[in-house]
């Protein structure tokens, strides 16, 4: 009987501290001596034992040895993962950021990314819920070749809640020659791990595992459907791309095959939320499609959590032509089965020469006009939300701000 327990007790994995080379036995011992020392110097809780004066030399010995010990011993440990000198500054960010509030953002594309740089710098408890509809491109051509929910914006967002610096360069470079050429790196990557996995979803939580989030990114399902609309004429196309070359205004947008699974994440993020964006983002073809799967839909009913939507601020042709503030809002509430309860518009001028070259491309400033939402009791957050420069863009920071306040 003893025997078992013995030979137990020798391969507890506490053992694994004294191999050799650990450079981590040298400074246990230091710091055993400093604490030793330290207990001698403490001749009143000691009173057996006498130093003949030199006690306050023990103390500052025994202090010095066991602070030094100690730091020795960390900075050995941990020169194994990071650099030593970055822990104090990672500890510091990781755990301002995870007193933040939880905030649950939905959309695709280049909007909800930008989104996601501004958050991860306030809060660590963000959550991505992405569409996945998306056709063209690298993402259209493997959604072809594996069957799979659309990746590009799954990467994006990937990319944006990064916590590691070379990280966003290595996923969206795209390779240019043989037969990855127009692929992504970053696309390359998620469909790798959907092989090796053999599940979508387990793929994803692999995803951000292996980066190491500020925060999780989540498909709006993790099946491959498609987006179809239904224009005012009554005419219906599917898929992406067609959907935007399509001209005329669109009644509305669903799912195809309507998706039966919802990551448990995502529907857990949605009931701890404090804070709940939509947007801002491509209406049919990004904001609306990432919460489209019923699951989804009723989760956002019925949270508690402040719902709000960031208006684009430009139009898009082919999607949008001529939707004013008040119709890109009463859209997401039609699909949504519920209002937001504010809604985030950008009103102050945007320089001539960005709008003469959007307007070259069909793109004009979406019309604001307070009237409306006033009748229907929405707040209106109103405000610069623009990044200065060469395009309409909103400013990650100046649109997290805005919604940080409102909570």
């Amino acid at each position: 009987m003893w025997t078992g327990k013995a030979r137990s007790l020798l391969r507890h994995p506490a053992w694994r501290w004294l191999y050799p080379g650990m450079r981590v036995k040298r400074y246990a011992l230091l710091a055993a001596l400093g604490a030793l020392l330290l207990g001698l110097g403490l001749k009143d809780l000691l009173p057996s034992l006498s130093l003949d004066g030199a006690w306050p030399w023990a103390l500052l010995l025994g202090g010095g040895l066991l602070v030094g010990g100690i730091w020795a011993m960390n900075r050995s440990m941990l020169s194994a993962f990071t650099d030593p000198r970055e822990v104090p500054v990672r500890v510091y960010v990781r755990r301002r950021l995870e007193a933040g509030p939880r905030v649950v953002a939905f959309g695709g594309g280049t909007g909800l990314s930008r989104v996601l740089r501004g958050l991860k710098e306030r809060t660590a408890n963000v959550a991505a819920i992405v569409a996945v509809t998306d056709d063209g491109g690298s993402t259209g051509r493997l959604r072809l070749a594996f069957g799979l929910p659309a990746v590009g914006d799954l990467v994006d967002c990937l990319s944006a809640l990064s916590d590691h610096p070379a990280l966003p360069r290595l996923l969206a470079y795209r390779f240019d020659r043989g037969e990855l050429q127009g692929h992504t790196f970053g696309n390359l990557f998620l469909v790798t791990l959907n092989q090796v996995s053999g599940d979508f979803a387990e793929a994803i939580r692999e995803a951000n595992a292996i980066l190491n989030l500020r925060g999780q990114v989540l498909p709006a399902t993790p099946e491959a459907v498609r987006l179809k609309a239904r224009f005012l004429d009554g005419e219906e196309v599917v898929g992406e791309v067609a959907i935007r070359r399509h001209q005329g205004r669109v009644r509305e947008v669903c799912l195809v095959p309507e998706p039966k699974e919802v990551m448990a994440e995502a529907l857990e993020a949605i009931r701890r939320a404090d804070l709940l964006v939509l947007g801002p983002g491509s209406l049919y073809t990004s904001v609306i499609p990432s919460f489209l799967p019923k699951p989804l839909k009723q989760a956002i009913r019925e949270t508690k959590a402040l719902l709000v939507y960031a208006v684009n601020l430009m139009t898009e042709p082919g999607e949008t032509d001529g939707y004013t503030a008040y119709d890109h809002y009463k859209a997401v509430a039609y699909h949504l089965g519920r209002r937001p309860d504010a809604v985030l518009v950008h009103t102050a001028p945007i320089p001539e020469a960005v709008l003469a070259r959007y307007a070259e491309e069909g793109r004009h400033p979406v019309a604001f006009d307070p009237r409306p939402f006033a009748l229907d009791g929405v707040r209106v957050v109103q405000g610069d939300f623009r990044e200065e420069g060469p395009l309409a863009q909103h400013d990650p920071r100046k649109v997290v701000e805005a919604l940080l306040n409102l909570v």
